[in-house]
Order: C-alpha cells, then sequence, then structure tokens
C-alpha cells in the first residue's frame, strides 16, 4: 500500500481568514494517533445560523456552538480511501469565544480542528475516562504544534 497525503477539502464559503497550516496539523494528528495518512476529510467554517440548523437538526436545540463532527467511517470504492467525516466550525461563535478567552482567534481555531478531528477518530468526552484521554491527547497535540491558549473553551 502507497502512503497517501490525506485529503481534505476546505469549504469557507464566506471567505473567514483562516489559518493557513490546517494540513499540517491534520498530519500532526493522524501521526500522534497512529492512523494511516489514506484519508478524506472536510473541514467547513459557518456562521451561526448556519451552526443553529445543524445543532436543530442533528442534535435537537437550536443555539449554536464552535464546532461538530459528522462521522461516516466509510470507504471511497473510486480510490480506497478512508472518508472520516466532516467538522464543521462556527467562525463567528469561535471568534468571540476567543475574545472572551483571550486566545488568539488562529490557535482557537486550530484547537477546532484538532478537537473535530479527535472525535472522526473515535475520541469523545463523555465520561471522565474517556475526556482524560482526549483531553491528554488534545493537549499534546497542542503542544507539538507550539499552540497555546490562555484557557480552554468549556
Amino acid at each position: 500500500m502507497s502512503l497517501m497525503n490525506p485529503e481534505i477539502a476546505l469549504i469557507n464559503d464566506q471567505n473567514f481568514e483562516i489559518p493557513s497550516s490546517l494540513e499540517e496539523i491534520v498530519n500532526t494528528i493522524l501521526l500522534s494517533v497512529g492512523h494511516a495518512n489514506n484519508i478524506s476529510l472536510s473541514i467547513s467554517f459557518v456562521n451561526n445560523s448556519e451552526m443553529i440548523i445543524l445543532n436543530e437538526k442533528y442534535y435537537g436545540y437550536a443555539q449554536s456552538t464552535d464546532v461538530l463532527s459528522f462521522e461516516a467511517n466509510e470507504i471511497d470504492p473510486e480510490t480506497g480511501r478512508l472518508i472520516l467525516g466532516d467538522i464543521v466550525i462556527c467562525y463567528p461563535h469561535v471568534q468571540n469565544q476567543s475574545s472572551i478567552l483571550n486566545n488568539n482567534l488562529f490557535d482557537e481555531l486550530k484547537l477546532m480542528v484538532i478537537h473535530g478531528l479527535l472525535h472522526l477518530l473515535g475520541y469523545d468526552h463523555d465520561d471522565e475516562i474517556k475526556k482524560s484521554k482526549m483531553w491528554q491527547l488534545q493537549d499534546k497535540i497542542l503542544k507539538m504544534n507550539k499552540i497555546q491558549l490562555n484557557q480552554l473553551p468549556e
């Protein structure tokens, strides 16, 4: 099997200013967890109203949030790539959150990519044991990428 770079579709229809290093971060995460690079995923940047619609449709509550992950975990029959799924980041929510927490906006956006991708890779924080494992790995990836946050969002 040949090594392939991850295929990342960045969807930014509203032309929000986003970090250029998102692909590097995805590679770092995949290396950190020992996952093959033969994957594809999308990272979408949306506004508050789009995030509210997604949250209501899939989770039953009409409010904005910083990041959502939608797992696919299917093999693309044409390429053989594992389609991990979609990460959806609400740019205005993250922008406001980074201001409140006194974090650099780009670093906060990178955290959202890390957090969302860890969910696509099967990590969760729905109990204390899983949360501890996910937060430790997230912290390791933040440090590996020299991402410094003053405070993590709740």
